[in-house]
């Protein structure tokens, strides 16, 4: 399955929702490939991989082959996770490939190549930048599920709108016409704060008129995400007992169970 994890909105714990998913579900025995879509690179830099020759950029670029980008990262007993790094060569992905070199393919450049590959793994997770832009665009084409990491505030609503209009204009413009949203989970929740349970409500009405869910698990805020950003790690693997890394795992087996 192949699932990207996508908002319009930044600051919503997108990266940090790809990374915990694809460590998590590679230590419950699967073998996981992450894609660092995101020019920004901080899921490259999470997984130490800035410095590999080969990347997402060469690889479509058709510098280098699929194999030759992928760098094998950790093996977890019988599960593993492996990269395609990002690269800052990205940043100008919507003009270079959008001239006549690309145009009958460029919504199509991961499919292609992730194709080649995807009966290998079990879960494949694209982290993907924040805007609507060429390399969300490739990211939703390749994607089976896309899951919506937000906040519960009206910000993230209207970034999560953005988001669907996407999606939808990319179902029925026969891109992907069998991609779906599996859930929208609400990241740094603060259950305290009155106004974040009433936007909550109104997060869950929204979601049924996307015909999708709320995910049952919500991560709480925790200092523990800008420590974990800061040090480069990730929090299920620095802080594994903390509330906000138990949210995180509860999460995951809501995805293991959608397969």
């Amino acid at each position: 399955m192949i699932i990207s994890i996508a908002n319009n909105k930044g600051g919503v714990g997108k990266s940090t929702t790809a990374q915990v998913l694809s460590v998590g579900l590679a230590q419950k025995g699967k073998k996981v490939l992450i894609v660092d879509a995101d020019p920004q690179g901080n899921t490259t830099a999470t997984f130490k991989a800035e410095t590999q020759p080969n990347n997402l950029y060469t690889l479509i670029k058709g510098l280098s082959s699929i194999n030759d980008s992928i760098y094998n990262y950790c093996q977890y007993n019988t599960g593993k996770l492996d990269i395609i790094a990002s690269s800052k060569k990205l940043n100008n992905a919507d003009k270079e490939f959008t001239t006549d070199e690309y145009i009958l393919n460029m919504q199509y450049l991961f499919k292609d190549e992730l194709d080649k590959i995807k009966t290998y793994y079990d879960y494949i997770i694209i982290d993907t930048p924040p805007n609507i832009g060429l390399l969300t665009t490739n990211s939703l084409v390749a994607s089976d599920r896309v899951i919506i990491p937000m906040l519960a505030d009206i910000y993230s609503i209207q970034g999560l709108t953005t988001t669907t209009q996407l999606i939808n204009g990319i179902k029925q413009r026969t891109l992907n016409k069998d991609i779906k949203i599996m859930g929208l989970l609400i990241t740094h929740y603060k259950a305290q704060t009155i106004v974040n349970q009433g936007l909550r409500d109104a997060i869950n009405n929204l979601a049924k008129e996307l015909d999708t869910k709320i995910f049952k698990s919500v991560i709480r805020d925790s200092i523990i995400f800008s420590d974990t950003q800061l040090n480069k790690d990730v929090c299920i693997l620095s802080h594994p007992q903390h509330n906000a890394s138990i949210d995180y795992y509860y999460f995951i087996d809501e995805v293991l169970k959608e397969n």
